[in-house]
């Protein structure tokens, strides 16, 4: 259990990270809006697809 947690954590603060260093580095407002949405889109699948493979070895 506790494995799965740290794994959680990590996974989400490496997420997190990916998504403001993406976010700096774009310069154009618009294009800053899109890629943050949808680096969240796909943050919002990795962990989705994190928790139902942790769900499936449980």
């Amino acid at each position: 259990m506790c494995r799965t947690v740290s794994y959680l954590c990590g996974m989400g603060a490496g997420l997190a990270v990916g998504a403001v260093v993406a976010a700096a580095i774009l310069t154009q407002p618009n294009a800053r809006k899109t890629a943050v949405g949808k680096t969240m889109q796909r943050v919002g699948n990795a962990v989705d697809s994190a928790v139902e493979s942790v769900a499936d070895m449980m």
